[in-house]
């Protein structure tokens, strides 16, 4: 029997020279390796690549950024003030809807078109935008009637073989969709999620975070069921992410992991998670005040993912946790109060 130290030169001695019986070396190696792969440091931020870097001027005049999305070289922002435009390498944001307030915007782009993209603001309602060089973006409210004021969340479910796109507003009506991209005012339909939406994410499951409710996975065209055996024991929920096998959702109290079909509560996070994130890199979750946290081992360990973001704001938020999609988990934004802010390559 070999007994094991955590120094690797003890472990290599006592491996090779006081064991009782002599193994290939080949054996040794093969279990140092084991032991080095069980005892691998949680991933930081600074060891996936570097400090976050603030995207574009500091905004002034606004609450904060409620979320982003980057296609190509055009980013834009959603605030409380509308939606932010910004195309690289200029680093001015752009105001495009300056007679927005009080309106917390989320923002998306159809996927592979950067010129194309769709905003929703609460008390304003869901809104086109094109962009032409030369004259920038311009929008329009889609939303037949404004029937859709109550809207806080867009998503754009991209096509596969023999359908096509399709789009989703979250709001205080529930969730609504239209099975295409409208260019015109529409009646949107309704599904079977009818009360207060929060928000919807992609992060490969098509999820929504139902008020009061729990989380809901798309299983068809308008169709929504309860992701997970029972909901989460806050059900309070903020945002959610899903990719088939890793979930979290940030709640009003915290934030929970699924685990075989239940949602755990994950106790190192104490604070209100407005915003949860899961890539091939992990899970991530933004909290008031404390800011990003990340975990690479299924949310058993988190820590600090947050090098370089200002957080010297007395009300501190992460709103939104943007991956760009096909990017491999290289690259993430974060929509906060403090402005909005990159981590990593966007390609």
């Amino acid at each position: 029997m070999c007994i094991r130290d955590r120094s690797w030169t003890v472990l290599v001695m006592a491996c090779l020279f006081l064991s009782t019986r002599i193994s290939p070396i080949t054996d040794v190696f093969s279990a140092l390796q084991s032991d080095l792969n069980s005892y691998v440091p949680l991933i930081t931020s600074a060891t996936w690549g570097g400090s976050w870097q603030r995207v574009g001027n500091e905004v002034k005049g606004i609450d904060k950024f409620y979320s982003v999305a980057v296609c190509e070289n055009h980013v834009l922002a959603g605030s409380d003030k509308g939606v932010f435009s910004l195309k690289r390498p200029n680093s001015v944001w752009t105001h495009e809807q300056p007679a927005f307030s009080n309106a917390p915007t989320a923002v998306t782009f159809v996927p592979d078109n950067c010129a194309i993209a769709y905003s929703a603001s609460l008390g304003f309602g869901v809104w086109r935008g094109v962009y032409n060089d030369g004259d920038g973006w311009d929008w329009s409210r889609i939303d037949k009637d404004n029937h859709l004021s109550g809207a806080r969340s867009v998503i754009i479910v991209p096509a596969v073989i023999g359908s096509q796109e399709t789009i989703y507003v979250a709001g205080e009506f529930g969730v609504m969709w239209l099975p295409s991209l409208p260019d015109t005012p529409q009646t949107w339909q309704a599904t079977n999620l009818t009360s207060l939406a929060t928000s919807l994410t992609t992060d490969g499951g098509i999820v929504a975070s139902y008020w009061n409710q729990g989380v809901y996975l798309r299983t068809g065209d308008g169709i929504w069921s309860p992701l997970g055996n029972s909901p989460p024991a806050d059900k309070l929920v903020y945002q959610a992410a899903y990719d088939g096998q890793k979930g979290i959702v940030g709640t009003q109290t915290g934030a929970f992991r699924l685990t075989g079909g239940n949602w755990e509560r994950i106790s190192s996070i104490d604070q209100t998670a407005f915003s949860v994130a899961v890539s091939p890199l992990g899970m991530f979750a933004g909290m008031r005040g404390r800011g990003i946290v990340g975990s690479s081992d299924g949310g058993a360990t988190w820590l600090p993912f947050d090098t370089g973001i200002d957080k010297n704001n007395s009300e501190f938020q992460v709103r939104d946790l943007y991956l760009p999609p096909g990017n491999g988990g290289k690259c993430m934004l974060a929509a906060t109060t403090t402005g909005i802010w990159q981590w990593g390559t966007c390609s």
